[in-house]
């Protein structure tokens, strides 16, 4: 989900406490899940959390805007014996491990397929048109803004007033 309002959430999920983020977590999976976890749930049979930690990495994950999953490309590629995995190709989660992990399911899909001569369910996935037609514009690259482990990709643990 997005974290902050720049990226399109109502709330600014990187400056909240460690304990509201966790509560709000909790409330969000006795939601999805009221068998195993919250108070209708017998004590002895409850899902209970032990430990949390909390890491902040505010831009890990691109804004998933409407109409976006258009521009990214499917596993399998018009040329011969290159498939595409990574959070970046097609598949249902946003750009994080749990996607690449399907994403990389979903290309090993692919050559299995090929290798057995049959077609794969999903299949090629046509190039958007305003891809194809763009122009290319060299651009200076933004850099690395700032001194904290975020900026270099890394997750922030403690409290975001540390910065």
């Amino acid at each position: 989900a997005p974290c902050s309002p720049e990226a399109g959430s109502p709330v600014n999920w990187i400056a909240k406490s460690d304990s509201e983020i966790v509560d709000a977590t909790m409330t969000e999976l006795e939601r999805l899940f009221p068998l195993e976890i919250g108070e209708t749930v017998p004590t002895d049979e409850r899902a209970n959390l032990v430990k949390s930690t909390v890491v902040r990495v505010p831009r890990s994950v691109y804004a998933a805007t409407p109409g976006r999953n258009k521009y990214r490309p499917s596993q399998e590629s018009p040329i011969k014996n290159f498939i595409m995995a990574g959070d970046y190709a097609s598949q249902k989660y946003l750009g994080s491990m749990e996607g690449a992990v399907l994403s990389g399911k979903l290309a090993a899909e692919v050559i299995c397929d090929k290798s057995m001569g049959r077609s794969n369910k999903n299949g090629l996935k046509k190039v958007h048109s305003s891809v194809k037609t763009a122009e290319l514009n060299e651009r200076e690259p933004v850099g690395i803004i700032g001194t904290s482990p975020i900026s270099y990709g890394g997750g922030q643990q403690g409290s975001y007033n540390d910065l």
